[in-house]
């Protein structure tokens, strides 16, 4: 792979990131302010480890069945988002990137740093998350067993359907964090 795109990238997401700095944007005086803000670098990692293995998931996902449906999709949007979040980066945690681990083969090794990659920053989030529950005035407990029935239904084709739709998740996440800052910012 050429490094010359992601590195023109990088450059591109800084220019970005220190003009938006220089217009006003507001200063962050907490952790939580500055998990919010940095988001989109861990965001663009996630991005960029995913499609690492993403063709590899998705070659092996011969289900209908979304598994991160509308419904996770409006817990995301609703006023007990962070819980929402909080319950699937767990599930991913705990049920689905383990078992994409454990299901490493010689065929498969080069995906394992990639997976890796995502489930530390799946912590490091889950961990800001959990420390920040405040700063995003969660509401409700978000009932994640839905989820982890549908998953237990596509028997061991979930694995491939949880990996798959990543990007889905990630996208969530995004523009869940991206609503706090902007209210950070009014």
């Amino acid at each position: 792979m050429n490094p010359r795109p992601l590195l023109v990238l990088a450059a591109l997401a800084l220019l970005a990131l220190l003009a938006r700095r220089g217009h006003g944007s507001p200063t962050c005086n907490n952790q939580c302010c500055r998990f919010v803000e940095g988001f989109p670098l861990r965001l663009r990692r996630l991005r960029e480890d995913y499609s690492q293995i993403r063709d590899y998931y998705e070659a092996n996902d011969d289900l209908d069945t979304a598994l991160l449906d509308d419904s996770v999709e409006h817990s995301f949007k609703s006023p007990f988002a962070c819980q929402a979040m909080d319950g699937v980066l767990s599930f991913y945690l705990r049920t689905v990137l383990p078992s994409a681990l454990a299901g490493v083969t010689e065929d498969t090794k080069t995906l394992r740093p990639y997976m890796e990659s995502i489930q530390l920053i799946f912590d490091e989030l889950k961990r800001d998350v959990t420390k920040c529950r405040n700063y995003f005035s969660c509401q409700k407990p978000f009932d994640v067993r839905s989820l982890n029935s549908t998953y237990s239904q596509m028997e061991n084709k979930g694995l491939f359907k949880a990996m798959g739709e990543l990007d889905i998740l990630f996208n969530y996440i995004e523009r869940y964090l991206a609503s706090k800052r902007r209210r950070a910012s009014a």
